[in-house]
């Protein structure tokens, strides 16, 4: 059996009714996006102090290493994970350049150069970070999923 199409199509659900629509009404110019930014907790972008995030990591106690051993090394992936975290939660930035994680944490993952660019590599290609071009250097950002994961 055919069903004979009409010329309009029913949508699924009640008709809309406009009226149950809340009005927002404000004059152009008064939204206070400071005010619903921090209302809503997200971190302003700063730019990290390296120094002082050196200094931190100098002081910090080394992570527990992530159980997945895909990338080969849990203990630095695990470093990367922690500065990815802090940039993201306390400075606003979304991603931390090749040379800002080599100066950072390059010594504690006992990595530089060449080396942590192919470590970098190896877990963009494995969907844990992504990179990011534009600006001087490229830039890795965390995939959320990985940061969630220990």
């Amino acid at each position: 059996m055919e069903e004979k199409e009409t010329s309009e199509s029913i949508l699924p659900g009640p008709t809309p009714d406009p009226s149950k629509i809340p009005s927002v009404v404000r004059e152009v110019g008064q939204l206070d996006i400071e005010g619903k930014i921090e209302e809503l907790g997200i971190a302003k972008i700063s730019n990290p102090i390296i120094s002082e995030l050196i200094e931190f990591f100098e002081e910090t106690e080394p992570p527990e290493p992530l159980s997945n051993n895909l990338s080969g090394d849990p203990q630095s992936e695990a470093w990367l994970q922690l500065l990815l975290t802090l940039m993201i939660k306390e400075h606003g930035k979304d991603s931390a350049s090749l040379g800002e994680i080599e100066l950072i944490i390059g010594e504690k993952m006992n990595r530089e150069g060449s080396d942590l660019e192919l470590f970098l590599n190896r877990l963009w290609m494995m969907g844990r970070i992504d990179k990011v071009y534009g600006g001087a250097e490229v830039a890795f950002s965390p995939n959320p999923s990985w940061l969630e994961s220990r």
